[in-house]
């Protein structure tokens, strides 16, 4: 009797600390899911890793997450990523922050160019519809770095806004009110094609490209310069070009 007794209230206290495990398990997926990119699909393997789980774990969590409506799986077969309603919960999204891969790709690439370079992520968030934010950008110029950093407020208007309005899922391409934002057809076809966007201002030019992991768009690099910079359709090419192969690498690299 001793023995049952002294074992009794250690069983009983495993057995009350077992809720509360699960529960932290199951909300370092949902803040995996939120650092990650709340507004992206991500693989199992990635999110358990980022939230120090097993596979296994973590897969049964998300099934859990699915069904009470914190997750929802992507377009991608064994992705998921995070509802609306669980982006509000969690808060406002992680502040974008550059990596020394981000930094690299836009000085070889200016190094190239000789045109300012900017690399922007996608973003959804309730209240606030699709947005770019601008994570790190090189130019030797200040005014060339304003325009190059893509802030004007309607994305059909801008390269970088072009690329993300046509490679993004429809279910991200809205604005804070829910109104859907689109291209005209023949222009998503084109830079969908292509792989390449192009906008004008009075003062710059821009063209801008997706870096992409597998099918999903996880960032823009653009480049900008002065309309005396685009005037020959040879060097606009070798622009487009150059910055498809940075867009490349940086798809292999540990910059996305």
């Amino acid at each position: 009797m001793p023995v049952l007794a002294a074992q009794q209230p250690v069983t009983a206290a495993a057995a009350s600390t077992q809720p509360n495990r699960s529960a932290r398990a199951f909300g370092r997926v949902l803040r995996a899911l939120a650092q990650m990119g709340a507004d992206l699909e991500h693989q199992v393997a990635d999110i358990a890793l980022a939230a120090g789980l097993r596979p296994g774990h973590a897969s049964r969590l998300l099934l859990t997450a699915v069904e009470e409506g914190f997750a929802e799986p992507g377009e991608r077969y064994g992705t998921y990523r995070l509802t609306c309603d669980a982006a509000v919960l969690l808060g406002p999204a992680p502040v974008r922050t550059s990596t020394p891969e981000i930094t690299e790709t836009l000085r070889a690439l200016h190094r190239d160019t000789n045109l300012a370079t900017a690399w922007h992520v996608p973003g959804w968030r309730p209240g606030t519809g699709l947005h770019l934010d601008l994570v790190d950008a090189v130019s030797p110029r200040l005014a060339l770095r304003l325009d190059a950093a893509q802030q004007d407020g309607d994305l059909s208007r801008t390269a970088a806004g072009r690329i993300a309005l046509a490679f993004l899922p429809p279910q991200m391409t809205s604005t804070a009110d829910g109104r859907p934002l689109r291209l005209c057809e023949d222009l998503a076809r084109t830079v969908t094609s292509s792989r390449i966007a192009a906008s004008r201002t009075s003062s710059t030019h821009s063209l801008a490209t997706a870096v992409l992991r597998g099918d999903a768009l996880v960032a823009t690099l653009t480049v900008t310069g002065t309309p005396d910079q685009f005037t020959d359709d040879l060097i606009v090419q070798e622009h487009a070009v150059l910055l498809r192969r940075a867009a490349a690498r940086s798809s292999q690299s540990r910059a996305v």
